[in-house]
């Protein structure tokens, strides 16, 4: 009886590691970002099980090449524990190599990127590619919404530390132990220029943990 309560915990602890997910988002349709410019945003994400706040900056290094780095805070309330604060982070680079305005059809870009999510008894590290495409649409002089996609598939190693144990009883011992998975992921959301340099963007994340991105990305000179 007691292995088969063992079996049980580590089935639902393992199945607990396939409901995380990625929380930045895209935020960004495919173009890069100018060489030598920048851009800056700060966002407000809202997920099945939590929240999180976070700000980006991005640079253009090369003609149709920018880098971008994302950081901020999350409330993370799992569904298995108590409420965690903590940390996220990420990084990317994008490669932007169909334009629209030049007559191609869309905009399309690829990238590759990575993100690390630290709560008090779990953390997360990914590493993948992603797949973006987007649509401009002009209305009005110097107004534009464009539509945009992104395609995600990572892998992701989760850790979960010792807090994680089952009454002795059951034969669990509560040590620190890995777990690792592939995941596939989709974003949508659409981007509206506003007067001057500012955007209002919005963004519906389709993963494992679903969730909704809004924020306000501004271009630097």
């Amino acid at each position: 009886m007691r292995n088969i309560f063992t079996v049980v915990i580590m089935v639902i602890l393992f199945s607990i590691s396939s409901a995380s997910a990625q929380f930045l988002g895209q935020l960004t349709p495919a173009p890069t970002v100018n060489r030598g410019e920048a851009l800056l945003g700060a966002y407000l994400g809202v997920y099945e099980d939590a929240f999180s706040v976070f700000g980006q900056v991005r640079y253009g290094i090369a003609k149709y090449f920018d880098l971008g780095f994302k950081m901020g805070m999350i409330d993370w309330s799992p569904g298995y524990g108590e409420s965690n604060t903590g940390l996220t982070m990420g990084g990317d680079f994008k490669y932007w190599f169909m334009e629209q305005r030049t007559g191609d059809p869309l905009d399309f870009s690829v990238a590759g990127g990575t993100e690390y999510l630290n709560v008090s008894d779990y953390s997360l590290v990914s590493l993948g590619g992603n797949f973006i495409a987007s649509y401009q649409i002009r209305y009005a002089e110097g107004k534009s919404v464009t539509p945009y996609g992104r395609l995600n598939v990572r892998w992701e190693k989760h850790n979960f530390k010792g807090a994680w144990s089952a009454p002795a009883w059951m034969g669990w011992k509560g040590e620190d132990w890995d777990d690792s998975d592939v995941d596939v992921a989709l974003a949508l959301g659409a981007e509206l220029k506003l007067p001057g340099d500012l955007y209002l963007v919005g963004e519906l994340e389709i993963d494992d943990n679903v969730g909704f991105v809004a924020g306000i990305n501004y271009n630097v000179f």
